[in-house]
């Protein structure tokens, strides 16, 4: 474990009190999951191969999965006195978080994604990290898994590329340090407690929102390289581009209740759409301005042949070629959603409230 105590000025989640026990604290694992079945077999057997010997709970909140996958799980319950398999009618992700964690006792809560893939040590590694930073909850890289086919691997290089989702710290390859969200965030329990519930009216913000306010409090939330998760990103272009006009849509419709859970960075693929359009219609309607849309479009066509030329000296590859397409999917999908969430919600003349015991 690589996680050291830099100088900082959060408060230390060790000195809270009750404090926890310092030599071994107890850890419970909560997976949200829906309709899992194709990859069930690998979660399980990476969650039951970790090699933290005080994991004593294992959560799996299911959405109504209609697979198989609950079945499958139930069978891994009756096996492991560790697993609970619970049922989660509401289905979205902070609805299941919101349902395992006021059940679960120990120290330590790791919200994991049923999506992705663990080393045998990132249990180990978050608690290490909590000791050695006092943060209120740790973090892993959001590494992307290698696509199997040529889209898939454009797909992935979009990810990797700053140019594809504006620098977030926890997508850096080799970022650690203090951070201002995590994925698959490990938190003391007494933190969450603080904190209070995930907000289950902001869909595909709400972990933005949950760690706003975990600093909110004053705690230091800290990114550990050492911790080793893979995501499996989506396959197709028309399956990128629903995921991301879902996203772009959350964080406008959250953007409204908790500004301080997002930066300018999400809002640059508002503003280079808004741009484009509007550059475009003040083209149609006085000619002589197209010029000004061509420079525009000609500007954003030469940052993702650059972003291209990037990518091939660490990565080359056929699936380059595809680089600029899956770049500009990511673009103009989170785009269209959040200008879309934004008009949905300034004709709103009552924001949607907050689930009671949400704030700080």
């Amino acid at each position: 474990m690589n996680c050291s105590m830099p100088t900082h000025s959060f408060r230390s989640a060790l000195a809270h009190d009750p404090a926890p026990p310092l030599d071994c604290p107890s850890v419970g694992i909560v997976v949200p999951v829906y309709n899992e079945i194709a990859q069930l077999d690998r979660l399980t057997g990476d969650l039951l191969a970790q090699d933290y010997a005080a994991i004593e709970e294992i959560w799996f909140v299911d959405g109504g999965s209609d697979d198989g996958s609950a079945e499958r799980l139930q069978a891994l319950q009756d096996r492991d006195n560790r697993v609970r398999l619970v049922h989660n009618p509401r289905r979205g992700p902070a609805a299941a978080l919101n349902t395992a964690i006021p059940q679960m006792r120990t120290d330590i809560i790791l919200r994991l994604d049923a999506h992705a893939t663990y080393a045998a040590d990132v249990v180990r590694q978050g608690v290490e990290a909590l000791l050695a930073t006092g943060a209120g909850g740790v973090g892993a890289i959001a590494r992307p898994a290698e696509g199997r086919t040529t889209v898939a691997r454009s797909i992935v290089a979009a990810h990797k590329s700053r140019f594809g989702l504006g620098g977030a710290r926890f997508r850096q390859d080799t970022a650690a340090g203090w951070a201002d969200t995590v994925w698959n965030g490990c938190y003391w329990r007494h933190v969450i407690k603080q904190v209070g519930p995930l907000r289950e009216d902001l869909l595909r913000a709400e972990d933005n929102d949950f760690n706003e306010r975990v600093r909110r409090l004053g705690y230091g939330l800290y990114l550990c390289p050492a911790i080793r998760a893979y995501y499996e990103p989506r396959r197709t272009l028309p399956a990128l581009w629903s995921q991301y006009m879902a996203n772009g849509k959350g964080v406008a419709f959250a953007w409204f209740d908790n500004p301080r859970a997002f930066g300018l960075r999400h809002l640059a693929p508002l503003a280079l759409l808004s741009a484009l359009a509007l550059g475009l219609l003040a083209g149609l309607i006085w000619p002589p301005t197209m010029v000004a849309f061509a420079a525009l479009l000609g500007l954003y066509v030469a940052a993702l042949l650059a972003a291209v030329v990037i990518a091939a000296r660490s990565e080359p590859g056929a699936h380059l070629l595809l680089l600029p397409c899956a770049l500009a999917t990511l673009h103009l999908s989170y785009g269209s959603g959040a200008l879309w969430g934004l008009a949905v919600r300034a004709t709103r003349t009552k924001s949607v409230p907050a689930l009671p015991g949400s704030g700080p």
